[in-house]
This record gives structure tokens, C-alpha cells and sequence, in this order.
């Protein structure tokens, strides 16, 4: 590790970073325990430290209580502030927006929701983002200089790279959109866009059973389907951005092209398995949630509910199978508004995966409802400034 000597500014840097990374591991720490950790000399750590306290990014704190006391006592240890920074995750949908906000040990501090469904221009809508931005970083009591990052999920096809949407049939006014530039202009700070099931993926990794899987695969299956796929720590998105669109997998003759259902376009395969096909079944006709009490109702073990969701299972399997015949994934996490119908669900696409498929991996049902998307959009902006106060370059 570098001790002196070179360039003082880049020499500087190096030293926060390492004692920044060293205090995320295993902080609070005494000073004599980061030198040890650091290979830093314990002159350089208490300089080091004392810059890092005057930028606000570590405080001193007494051993054994958690609140800050001023530096020259014996018994000190540093630890990261947790409100040194903050990231703000965004679900951007064609219903609803949801906001939240996370301190730089990931813990959510504030959530905001908002209604969309009756927005028709990209302006309406971005509008509507930075509002409920606003009133989460209020709701939180975060000082908007202290956002580092945030991040954005959306449906349709991203170029991540650029935080382009290139299309999104769900909404209105929502293509060639340069939304990471739209949303920099507004917060200030570098921001990432991302498909929503690609979000909802790293939120299963971080907050889901999916902290160990070698590949992981994310099914969202609501009105539409959609999988997000991580092999290690990398999105698999494809060439075009359009990796895991699963709902437009071929389904029969009978659904062999896209066809409009209201607002939206959906593929052959989520017109077969969707909520619009639940109620097709049943013949619920709620303009709002067209299937929800069908699976509630299969929940609660309903008879005619389950035979309605072993039905849908049954469908939903022809497109799965191929999708872990080709991945090999460790685990398959589903969510979505289908997943109200829990365990009987989960048992009626264990049942019927059967035989389809040379390996099974484990299922399981998603855990964190309609937080997904926002979640993983939070950890990827979190990623963003780890990577920039932690890594050592």
C-alpha cells in the first residue's frame, strides 16, 4: 500500500479509498485497528481520517453506543455516517411511480408513491418523477446535496449504457427518450437507467433469496412477462437491450402475433398467461385488477380459483422450461401481481415443470411485491457510489 512518496493528491485518494473500503467491511474501527487493516502507518490513518471527518463521509463514535462524540477521547472508533450519502431509486410504470431512498449502507430511509395512470406526455411524467422525488428526500429528512446517485427502472427496451428508453408499449409519449439526461438536469448527480426486470433482478440479489446463486433469473409475471437475468454480478441484457423478453415467446396458433389489450401490446405467450388471460377464465371484469380476486381467492385454496391458476400454471411452464434449458439458472425467483396467489402457485409450476426439463433448479416466490423494481434501482445507483468511494483505482 502506498505511504508516502508520488503524487500527494492521487497518493491522498488511494489512502481514502482504501480506509473508506476497510471501514464497509468491518468498521467501526479503532485507529490502530485500521492501520493494521490498511498497511497504512498510524500517523497517515489519523490523517486520513481527520480529512475524511471534515468531508462528512466518517465519524467518531464512543465503543458500544452509536451516536457521535467529538474526536480526543480515549476509546474512539471511526465509522462510516450513514447519511454521508444518499441514492434514490426510482420504478418509473404505466400505473404508478414509486420512490425510494437509501443511506450509503443501504438502508431504505424513505418511500413515496404515486398514481401515473393518468399521464399521457413524457413531461407529465417526468414531472411526476421529480415530485415524488421531492417528497421522499422531505419524507426522509435528506438533504437533496446529500443524493450521490440515482437510479431509474422503466419498461420496454433501455440502451443502459446511454439511459436511452427506445420503446415502451406500455406508455404513452415513452421512446426515443433520453431519460438519463432528463433526470441529471433535474437532481444533479449521475444517473442510471434501466429495464424494470432487469432492476427487479439485482433486488433479488441484494434483498431476495438470490444472494448466492450463480445465475440467477428474475420471472415477472403480471399483465406482462418479463425475466431479468444475472449471470455472477452482470446483467445479461443483449445485443439490443431486449434480453429476457419472454412474453413474446411464440404460445399457439391461436396468439401467434402481438395484439393491442387497451393501452398496451402484449406477445403470445403474456396474452396466454397474464392477469388479462386470468380474467378471460373467470370472467372478472375489474378495469383496475382484473385477476386479483381470483388469486386471492386460490390463496386461500378456492377450488375453482386453483383450478384456474393450475391452468395458468400450466401455460406459464411452456415458456419457462425453455428459459432453464437454456440458462442452467441456480435459482428462479417469480414475482409479480400473479404471486398473490402464493404457494399454490409456486406448487402448480413445480408440478408442471416436471419432466420439461433436463435440470430443475429451485423456485421460489418473490418476497418483495411491487418494491422490486425501486429496490434494484436503488442498489444499482448504490453500486455506482461504492464504486467511486471505495474502489482503489
Amino acid at each position: 500500500m502506498f505511504d508516502g512518496g508520488g503524487r500527494p493528491a492521487l497518493l491522498r485518494r488511494i489512502n481514502e479509498s482504501t480506509v473508506l473500503a476497510r471501514l464497509r467491511e468491518a468498521g467501526p474501527l479503532r485507529l490502530a485497528d485500521l492501520s493494521d487493516r490498511t498497511e497504512l502507518s498510524r500517523q497517515t490513518v489519523a490523517q486520513v481520517v481527520a480529512s475524511l471527518v471534515d468531508d462528512g463521509l466518517v465519524e467518531y463514535v464512543e465503543a458500544g453506543r452509536a451516536g457521535p462524540r467529538p474526536p480526543g477521547r480515549p476509546a474512539r472508533l471511526v465509522r462510516l455516517r450513514p447519511d454521508a450519502a444518499h441514492v434514490v431509486g426510482i420504478d418509473i410504470g404505466p400505473h404508478r411511480t414509486l420512490v425510494v431512498v437509501a443511506d450509503l449502507t443501504g438502508r431504505i430511509v424513505a418511500e413515496d408513491r404515486g398514481d401515473s395512470s393518468r399521464i399521457r406526455t413524457r413531461d407529465g411524467m417526468l414531472a411526476h418523477v421529480r415530485d415524488h422525488v421531492r417528497d421522499a428526500l422531505a419524507a426522509g429528512g435528506v438533504r437533496p446535496e446529500t443524493v450521490r446517485a440515482v437510479g431509474a427502472g422503466t419498461p420496454g427496451i433501455v440502451e443502459a449504457e446511454h439511459g436511452v428508453v427506445v420503446e415502451a408499449a406500455t406508455m404513452p409519449d415513452w421512446r426515443s427518450i433520453d431519460l438519463a439526461d432528463r433526470l441529471r438536469a433535474a437532481f444533479g448527480c449521475p444517473v442510471f437507467v434501466e429495464n424494470d426486470v432487469n432492476l427487479a433482478v439485482l433486488a433479488e440479489r441484494w434483498h431476495g433469496p438470490g444472494r448466492d446463486a450463480g445465475i440467477l433469473v428474475a420471472v415477472q409475471w403480471g399483465g406482462r412477462v418479463g425475466a431479468g437475468i444475472l449471470v455472477g454480478d452482470r446483467l445479461l441484457r443483449g445485443a439490443h437491450g431486449a434480453a429476457g423478453e419472454v412474453g413474446f415467446l411464440p404460445a399457439d396458433p391461436s396468439a401467434c402475433e402481438p395484439g393491442p389489450t387497451g393501452r398496451t401490446t402484449l406477445g403470445p405467450f403474456e396474452r396466454r398467461v397474464g392477469t388479462a388471460a386470468i380474467a378471460e377464465l373467470t370472467g372478472e371484469h375489474s378495469v383496475d385488477d382484473p385477476a386479483g380476486a381470483t388469486l386471492s381467492a386460490a390463496r386461500d385454496g378456492d377450488p375453482a380459483a386453483l383450478t384456474v391458476v393450475d391452468t395458468i400454471a400450466e401455460r406459464f411452464v411452456r415458456g419457462l422450461a425453455p428459459l432453464i434449458i437454456i440458462l442452467d439458472p441456480d435459482l428462479v425467483v417469480i414475482g409479480g401481481g400473479v404471486t398473490r396467489a402464493g404457494p399454490p402457485l409456486l406448487e402448480a409450476v413445480e408440478r408442471h415443470l416436471r419432466g420439461r426439463t433436463l435440470v430443475r433448479p429451485t423456485l421460489a416466490l418473490s418476497a418483495l411485491g411491487d418494491r422490486a423494481v425501486a429496490l434494484g434501482a436503488a442498489r444499482l445507483a448504490l453500486d455506482d457510489v461504492e464504486r467511486r468511494l471505495f474502489t482503489v483505482r
